[in-house]
Parts: C-alpha cells; structure tokens; sequence
C-alpha cells in the first residue's frame, strides 16, 4: 500500500495543481464567458483527465444523481407530441416558423449545454476520484487564493490607472467577467480562501500569517470597489458560516460571540467607508432588488407552463419573453436571477432536486470537522462553498464558467481526506478516454462559428448574401433567436424583398414582444422605401413603451423620419392622445405645419407639465406668436 500511495502521490500533486491553474486561467480570461475561452477551457479539462486522471470513481449515490441528470437532460429530444402543446408553439408555426419536433425548440442548443452540464459533471467526478490529502489540498487552496489575490491587485490597479486589461471583459472596466456580480463571487471566494490559509498558516507564527492578511484585505477592497452587493454579502456570510461551524466544534458561545463581532465590526468599516456601495444597500437608484423578485415571478409563471421535465436545456432566453408580464421594460432579460430557477425552467423540479442532492452528498463528506484533519482550510472551504450554493439562489455564477468551476472545487476541497483505495484500473482507462474525448470537443467547439455574430458583421459591412447566409445558418441552430431572424428582415429589406422582411420582423417582435427597440429599428428600414411599414411598426413600438419613455423614442422617430410634411402629418396621429408627444412634435416640425395646428397643441400644452408649457410658449414666440392666458 505504501508502494502504490508514493506511485500515486506526484500524479495528485499534478492533478491538485492543474485543477487551481486551469480555475485561475479560466477566470483571467474574461470569466471564460466567450467561445474561445470556453474552448480552450474544455481543451484543459481533457489535458487533466489523460495526463493525471481519477484513481477510484466517486460514491454510487453521486453517479446515479449524475445519470439521473443525464437522461433528464436527454427529454430535450423526445417528442413534442408526449407532452401537450404549449400555446406560444402553435402562435409561431402560424407565422411560418419551422420548428423540429423535439420538446427543445432548439435542439441543437440544448445539444450545446449538454456538453457543458457533462463537462461539469465530469469535473466533479474527477475531482471526487483525486486522492486529496494535506499536501495536495493546501498547495491547491493556496494556489487558488494566490491567484484571486493576484487578479484583485491586477484589478484594483487597472482601475486605478484607467487602463483595461486584455481578455477582461466587464462594462465597468473592473474585474474580468462581464457581470459584476460574478466578478464578485470570485473575490468573495478567494478572500474567504485567503482567510482560511491565514488561518492554516497561524501554527508557525504571525509571519507566515500576515501575508495571508494583506491579500484578503487586498480582495476586501477590490469586492468594495466591484460595488456589488452580492460579493460583499457573499465574503461576510461565508465568515459567519465559518464561525458558526468553529463554534459547533467547540460547542462554545464564546467562539460564536467573538467570530460573529469580528464580522459585524468588519461589516461596519465596509458600510461606513464604502460610499456608494453602502448606498446601494440602503436601497438607492441603482438597486434592483425589486425588479429582481418580478422576474422571479415571470420564471415562475414560465415554469407553471412547462411540462414536468422543462423545456429543455439552452432554452430559457427565448422562451421567458413570451411569459413575461409583471417584469416588462425596456430591458432584455438574459437569465432568471437565480441558477436553481434557471435549472427548473430547463430540467424541471426533479432537476433541482438531483443536483441539490449531488451538493448535499458532496458537502457531507466535509464532516466531521475535528482535530488533526485539516480543519482550518476545510472549514474556510466548506463555510465559502455554502455561502456559494446560497449566492446561486439569487444570481446565476453556476451558469458561468470560471464561477462554477471554481465553487466546485472549492466544495470538493472541504472534504475529509478519502480513505486509502487501491487504483481501480477502469477508472484511469476511462479517465483517459473522456480526456481524448473531450480535446476533440474542444478543437470542434473552437471551430465552430457563431453564425449569428457573423450574420450580424456581414451586415454591417454591407456584405447582404453573406449576412444572410449566415443568419440561416443561425436560425437552423436556434430558430428562436429573434436577433437572427431582425438581421435576415435588415437584409432583405435592403434588397428589396418586402413580403419576406415583413414576415421576419414580425417573428423578431413577436419572439421579443416587449422591447421597443425592435419596431423602431424596423421602422427606420421602411422610413424612405415604405412609409405606411414604417408608421405601423412605430405605432408597436409606443405600444411597448410607458409614457415616462414616450419622449425619448418619439423623439427617435421624429429624427429618423423622412423630410415629407404628408409623413409628419401621420407622426402627428401617432401622438393622438398623448399631449406631452404632440408638444415635440410641434418643437420639431416647421412653423407652417406647425400653426395648422395651433389650437390642438394648445390644449395639450394646458395637460402637460409647467416645463412643458414654457417650451410651448417659446416655440409660439420664435413664431411670431403670442402665448394665450391658460
């Protein structure tokens, strides 16, 4: 036995350290959230399952879990006729959409997150089968907190030297993911990781300790920075967790008193000196909280639609538009807000359950905590992958791949050491056939266009077969990506088939019903070739919108409107009971038309606000008008 454990020693010292490096470089790379990184992420995978692979498979009760998920998943292609039809089908087979006759309207989607759920399923299993012990899982936490420590320093400097770093790909230019939420989740993560080799370090002096100490604080001040809610609330529970499970251990209300005012007094200096991310805790203009629990509801609508087993993987994007109502605005609402609805929308409840119970079995292995097992690090560990799997009820980091990488590991990481096995020879045998499996995924994933990307830089380039080539190329792999089918109606309206662009507008706005932007990008097409297309288009685009966003679009359409009094004469009747929009038109149009119409502005003006009015009335002036008495 002792011959096979040294045998096996340098290949887990391989597989903990790949593991950490392949965590950190999918993060550095914009999160791993575009087709290349995500590639190359697979690719690595598949390098760690050949070169350093499992030894043992994982509990019976994990794999059958997995299994269960697998053939959940695999509903997608079963078909529709098993399951009653849902109305939104019928509506866009009647617009001449031809959809397939799976359950997934887009089978080649659902295709395409299979891989991904199979990629996460299958690093879990590697991850279970490693023989984790002292060494391997101390270089490996320390690796990952290192490398968070270094990409908040990395972060905090770019910041504040105005320079962005290559590959990182967030709208706020801070951090690499382009959500900040999920950038966040990565530096709570890290800093709890930090604080637990802190603690692991404290046996051999406050030296060896104190740089441990730097880099969380280090994250702290970057998670400030990031200004998201969910990665400060996310670093402070996983340090309440983590003195509530030291003071279970120690069956002590003192420990608990202590560790729990140590994280209000830390707490406190983050809300005193955090400025506006404090203010967005008070619930300030940029809080969304409430706009969150109203998608939540639409989820909830779409799930009490859907068959047992959802609508199949990949599939929430184009279907949560067409359920949505109490959450209507002018923003396209990408996810759920919430990884385990997500997970319902597209494998049912029973796919919530399978993996909650995966979680449950993994994190089970964490206990007991006691003397002599490494409980520092485990404990930081097991407190941070809790606080995760909590995170995932109110964001989507499991949906994204640097972020749900790294949550794994770390779940995996709070386990006890397993007990000493034999290898099971299978087990490296088909280790080592998934690994080659996956390099070739890797390379096809990598060259395989986005169709819809390239339809949409065909177009742009004025390139109109090819961007419509390639917008048919899209819609054969989603036939509900209504991005396709605008770009396809752009082209063809610039060639000059009507009947054809019309028909794919009006599946663009009716896979979209809600956003204005549609029909009015639309109705610029049609402005100068068809302007009844483009007044009927304009008309649905006022329909979307609330009077508090009337102005800004009728304005949009004033400017993009032909130079033709007949057509402003019809913008006029757009604006038919909407006084604040009649004003603007009559800012807008020459005084000529303008006078013809004097009487019914001036009772608009007298329904409109008192800025309003003073506008009307210098708009009489500079026509040589004197303003009546109200």
């Amino acid at each position: 036995m002792n011959s096979a454990n040294t045998t096996a020693a340098p290949v887990s010292r391989l597989a903990a350290g790949g593991a950490a490096l392949l965590v950190l470089a999918a993060i550095a790379w914009g999160g791993a959230t575009t087709r290349g990184a995500e590639a190359a992420v697979l690719g690595g995978l598949g390098l760690l399952w050949l070169l350093a692979p499992a030894r043992r498979p994982p509990e019976p009760g994990v794999i059958l879990c997995g299994v269960g998920l697998i053939i959940l998943a695999s509903t997608a292609w079963w078909p529709v006729t098993w399951f009653s039809i849902e109305p939104w089908r019928r509506g866009l087979q009647g617009l001449g959409m031809a959809l397939p006759s799976t359950l997934s309207p887009q089978p080649w989607l659902s295709l395409d997150a299979l891989v991904w759920l199979l990629a996460g399923l299958g690093w879990m299993a590697w991850l279970l089968g490693l023989a984790w012990n002292a060494a391997t899982r101390r270089m490996a936490m320390g690796m990952l907190a290192g490398g968070i420590v270094v990409l908040a320093a990395t972060a905090l400097g770019a910041w504040m030297a105005h320079v962005s770093v290559p590959g990182w790909r967030s709208e706020r230019g801070f951090g690499p993911f382009p959500n900040r939420n999920h950038t966040g989740h990565v530096l709570a993560l890290g800093g709890v990781l930090a604080l637990g080799c802190a603690a692991d370090a404290a046996r051999g002096g406050w030296r060896k300790m104190l740089p441990w100490l730097v880099g969380a604080a280090v994250v702290l001040v970057a998670l400030i920075v990031n200004y998201s809610r969910g990665g400060v609330l996310l670093f402070f529970g996983a340090l309440a967790l983590w003195a509530a499970l030291e003071a279970w251990r120690r069956r002590s209300w003192k420990v608990l008193a202590i560790g729990g005012s140590l994280v209000l007094v830390l707490v406190s200096m983050v809300l005193v000196g955090g400025g506006a991310l404090a203010a967005r805790f008070a619930g300030g203009a940029d809080s969304q909280v409430a706009f969150r629990v109203l998608i939540w509801r639409d989820t909830l609508t779409l799930l009490h639609a859907l068959p047992w087993c959802g609508a199949g993987l990949g599939n929430f994007r184009a279907l949560f538009p067409l359920y949505r109502s109490a959450s209507i605005n002018q923003q396209i609402v990408l996810h759920p807000e919430s990884d385990w609805l997500w997970l319902a929308t597209e494998l049912g409840w029973l796919g919530v359950g399978l993996t909650l119970a995966v979680a449950a079995m993994v994190l089970r292995g964490a206990f007991p905590l006691t003397q002599g097992s490494h409980r520092r690090l485990r404990a930081a560990a097991l407190a941070a992958a809790v606080a995760a799997l909590l995170h995932s009820t109110v964001d989507v980091p499991g949906h994204r791949l640097g972020s749900a990488l790294l949550a794994l590991l770390v779940m995996v990481l709070s386990r006890c050491d397993p007990v000493p096995a034999p290898d099971a020879r299978a087990v490296i045998v088909l280790w080592r056939v998934l690994g080659l499996v996956a390099l070739v995924s890797a390379v096809i994933l990598g060259r395989m266009p986005d169709e819809a990307a390239r339809a949409e830089a065909f177009s742009q380039a004025g390139r109109l077969v090819e961007a419509e080539v390639s917008a048919n190329r899209a819609l054969e792999k989603a036939p509900l990506n209504w991005g396709a089918y605008f770009t396809r109606a752009g082209e063809r309206a610039s060639r000059g088939l009507t009947l054809e662009a019309v028909a794919d507008f009006r599946r663009a706005c009716q896979l979209e019903p809600h956003y204005a932007g549609l029909p009015l990008e639309e109705g610029r097409f049609w402005a100068h070739s068809q302007p009844a297309l483009a007044l009927n288009a304009w008309r649905d685009a006022l329909r979307r919108v609330r009077p508090s966003e009337e102005v800004e679009i009728y304005g949009a359409m004033l400017n993009a409107a032909p130079d033709e009094a007949n057509f402003r004469e019809q913008m006029l009747a757009l604006a038919q009971g909407r006084p604040s929009l009649q004003l603007q038109w009559f800012q807008f149009v020459p005084p000529a038309e303008a006078r013809a119409h004097l009487e019914t502005m001036t009772a608009a003006a007298r329904q409109c606000s008192p800025a309003q009015r003073q506008s009307f009335e210098r708009r009489l002036r500079e026509m040589g008008l004197e303003p009546t008495a109200p």
